[in-house]
């Protein structure tokens, strides 16, 4: 599972803040600070165990919404969606959903979701294949 770096730094550099802090403070407030330490250290692994599942709650309901799309807009084509899992726990720019269509597989699109609207945001030649306008560009 691929960590984001801010926030590994966020985690690390507070509990060195706080545990640096800590030497100069007394007995009571040392245990403050060590219990603050606890607490981060305990509310990341918590993140870190529950963010997994929201991410894939959020990919199958954005998975619905694109197919959803494709079938009113292409509803004689046939189509296969996928993702890279690393990708989506690295991107700043939210889910993207890969759609190579059945009848045209030297092309990959991507579609993304913006304010509840379903947006292509690219698409893509494989390697050695001819490079036409694919029959699936949307230019909105």
């Amino acid at each position: 599972m691929a960590i984001k770096a801010i926030e590994l730094f966020f985690v690390i550099g507070s509990i060195y803040f706080f545990f640096v802090i800590s030497f100069f403070f007394r007995k009571r407030g040392k245990k403050i600070l060590y219990s603050l330490i606890v607490i981060i250290l305990l509310s990341y692994a918590l993140f870190l165990t529950v963010r997994p599942h929201i991410q894939n709650a959020k990919y199958d309901k954005y998975t619905q919404m694109v197919e959803e799309h494709l079938e009113k807009k292409y509803p004689n084509a046939s189509w296969e969606t996928s993702f890279d899992k690393e990708e989506l726990l690295t991107t700043a720019f939210g889910y993207e959903i890969k759609v190579k269509f059945a009848d045209e597989p030297t092309v990959l699109y991507g579609y993304k979701i913006e304010n509840g609207k379903v947006i292509q945001s690219y698409y893509s030649y494989l390697e050695n294949s001819p490079q036409n306008d694919g029959k699936y560009v949307e230019r909105d």
